[in-house]
């Protein structure tokens, strides 16, 4: 529990069925991943594209091609202007409007996410969790008081916005109930989908552009059991693996390669490595982290997957494609808190108010659209619930999975903790993924 965060308790009761011929990766006594380890013959091959700041029900919460999709589409979800203002009922609800490129970015911070949880910067243990503040935050943030403005923070796309995402879920799984590894902004979530901890860090600083993370990552747990892998970036920032003391100390950075430079090739010629991470520019044409567009993003996915897709890799392929965080942008479903942090530390800022909230990484992230694509998985599924003991979900459930997938061990308590996804992997392969993917729409 964050030290200054109410613990909100989550009901994660619901199952999802086990799908036709999908494996159920338990043995006869029910215990998991013991009756068959086919399924990690199937997956030689790992890709993970991690997009930029879009919460769940701004970016899927639209789609309509499955009713059992937890978004927007079939609710009303509004937020008061001013929520710290109980006698002023004004509301803002979500409508399927969002432009093409938002006009301001929102709060995406660990005390701006308090308040937009929780209605305050600084909940106690008994605020309740009513995720009702991404109005008010977006209003403070950017001291607008134009309403229309501010409604971008709430309103969603639609499939006719978003052909190229949409096409993507309902041809593999979509998980609703994926959530980012820490309520804060990007690079410490990309430390925890790497790493399976932030090591204390709760906000964009200098540590992450000079190597002078000291934690242990998976390039370099890869590296130690012989695996291969690149980290394919875009961007003028530095890229995830470049976190990392050990990618510069021990010579790992001939790994780290331009995507324009290689990754095309790569995937051409069926010479990616065993594990590929890709990171988008950010933040101006590709990533969805405004001022970029969605049309340029959609225009930047459709080009990998079917780049993957139509490369002679694929039938060894799983693609993983997920969002950092949710980067200010509203969301319905309230996070879960009381899990393991990746370690003991903790992280202290002050909230625009001049004070000081500190937490302690036991409360995830707000809600992020993720898709798996493969031919070993099934077409149009909704995932909603991690099994695995109540476990949820979350960035490290990648980190899960790849140790499972090459027997390595779990990085950090949260990455254990963390449910995985190897019993959706089928029996058989599919013959009917698309090769290509709709045009992108400029709006």
């Amino acid at each position: 529990m964050h030290v200054s965060l109410l613990t909100s308790v989550l009901a994660l009761s619901a199952t999802v069925a086990a799908l036709p011929g999908r494996s159920n990766g338990r043995d006869s006594n029910g215990n998991n991943g013991e009756e068959s380890q086919s399924w990690k013959n199937k997956i030689k091959n790992v890709v993970v594209l991690v997009l930029e700041n879009r919460s769940f029900d701004t970016f899927a919460g639209g789609l309509t091609y499955n009713n059992k999709i937890d978004g927007l589409a079939h609710r009303k979800y509004c937020n008061p202007v001013n929520v710290t203002d109980p006698t002023n009922n004004t509301q803002i609800c979500a409508a399927n409007t969002a432009l093409n490129v938002a006009p301001d970015d929102p709060n995406h911070s660990m005390s701006g996410g308090n308040m937009q949880v929780y209605g305050t910067f600084h909940p106690d243990n008994t605020t309740p969790a009513l995720m009702d503040g991404f109005v008010t935050e977006q209003r403070i943030a950017h001291k607008n008081e134009d309403l229309k403005a501010t409604a971008e923070v709430i309103n969603y796309y639609t499939p006719e916005h978003i052909p190229v995402f949409n096409s993507m879920a309902e041809n593999f799984v979509l998980f609703d109930r994926w959530f980012a590894a820490v309520p804060g902004p990007t690079n410490p979530n990309r430390a925890y989908l790497t790493s399976g901890t932030s090591a204390g860090h709760g906000k964009n600083d200098a540590s992450f552009n000079v190597h002078a993370q000291t934690q242990r990552s998976i390039f370099q747990q890869l590296s130690e059991n012989n695996i291969t892998w690149t980290n394919y970036y875009n961007s003028s920032f530095a890229p995830d693996a470049m976190f990392y003391n050990w990618t510069v100390t021990s010579g790992n950075t001939v790994n780290v390669k331009k995507l324009n430079n290689a990754f095309w090739t790569d995937a051409a010629n069926g010479t990616l490595p065993q594990f590929t991470y890709i990171n988008p520019e950010c933040c101006s044409f590709d990533s969805f982290h405004p001022p970029s567009s969605m049309y340029n993003g959609e225009k930047f996915v459709k080009r990998i997957y079917e780049a993957l897709r139509n490369g002679p890799q694929w039938k060894d392929t799983l693609f993983i494609m997920t969002f950092d965080e949710h980067g200010g942008f509203a969301d319905h479903v309230v996070p879960p808190t009381n899990v393991p942090a990746g370690d003991s530390l903790t992280y202290t800022e002050k909230a625009i108010d001049g004070k000081s909230n500190t937490f302690d990484f036991t409360s995830l992230g707000i809600r992020v659209p993720t898709v798996l694509m493969s031919d070993w998985l099934p077409k149009g599924a909704i995932e909603t619930h991690g099994r695995n003991n109540g476990r949820v979900y979350t960035h490290t459930s990648i980190l899960g999975f790849v140790a499972k997938l090459w027997n390595l061990d779990n990085l950090t308590p949260r990455t254990a903790w963390s449910s995985t996804f190897e019993d959706l992997i089928l029996d058989e392969p599919r013959k009917d993924t698309p090769a290509t993917l709709p045009e992108p729409v400029d709006y």
